[in-house]
């Protein structure tokens, strides 16, 4: 990442990171629209579940095409096409992936918070639920973690920028707190952190994707088998 530009102006600095806040919740706030309870909502909760969908959908529409927005913008650099060797990248990484999943999936808790979410959400519209994990996710968790990111921050560092990716994107699905499943956590962060490696290494965006877009496909594979 040969961006120059001075990432460590405090007036800059603090902007990115009040901007990143509002665009992770802008990524965050579509799929949560669909996690209220019949328990909640009482009598208004068939209504909710025609209308709840639609909203989500053109929500996510929203998102996506905010956060490419700002993504090309913070990316200084063209993306270099794909090629083999970026085939391979993902190839080692998706191994990778498979094997930190392979080895932290049974050590981990049977629920925590991200999993409760998400099991609220597949009550009220699986097929909303797979197609965001599967489709929807991947592309906007690396544009935002990835694209803007590590654009904005630590640009003159990519290992640096690498690391604090994926601790930033272990936070966001396992908020650290004595109550965290500290396995689980550590399963996203080095997740992160493979996936910031991949967009190092590739400088393709859509590379990260791809490798996001398999884990998140095997997730749900593994889950209806």
């Amino acid at each position: 990442m040969n961006n120059k530009i001075n990432t460590l102006n405090p007036i800059r600095g603090l902007f990115r990171i009040i901007a990143f806040i509002l665009l992770f919740l802008a990524e965050q706030i579509p799929l949560s629209i669909l996690t209220l309870t019949k328990k909640d909502l009482g009598p208004k909760y068939a209504s909710y579940l025609k209308i709840a969908p639609l909203i989500t959908l053109v929500l996510l529409t929203i998102s996506v095409a905010i956060l490419w927005i700002v993504f090309k913008r913070a990316q200084k650099f063209k993306s270099v096409q794909f090629n083999k060797t970026t085939w391979i990248i993902i190839g080692i990484a998706s191994i990778l992936v498979f094997a930190v999943n392979l080895i932290t999936v049974p050590m981990m808790k049977t629920t925590n918070d991200n999993v409760a979410a998400l099991e609220l959400i597949a009550k009220n519209n699986m097929l909303i639920l797979v197609l965001f994990t599967i489709i929807v996710a991947p592309i906007l968790e690396e544009i935002l973690f990835r694209g803007i990111f590590m654009n904005w921050f630590f640009v003159n560092n990519p290992l640096v920028s690498v690391l604090i990716s994926g601790i930033a994107f272990g936070y966001a699905h396992a908020p650290f707190s004595p109550s965290t499943d500290w396995v689980y956590a550590l399963s996203k962060v080095l997740l992160g952190i493979i996936l910031a490696a991949v967009y190092v290494r590739t400088k393709n965006i859509k590379a990260s994707i791809t490798v996001h877009f398999l884990n998140n496909f095997l997730a749900i594979l593994s889950g209806i088998l």
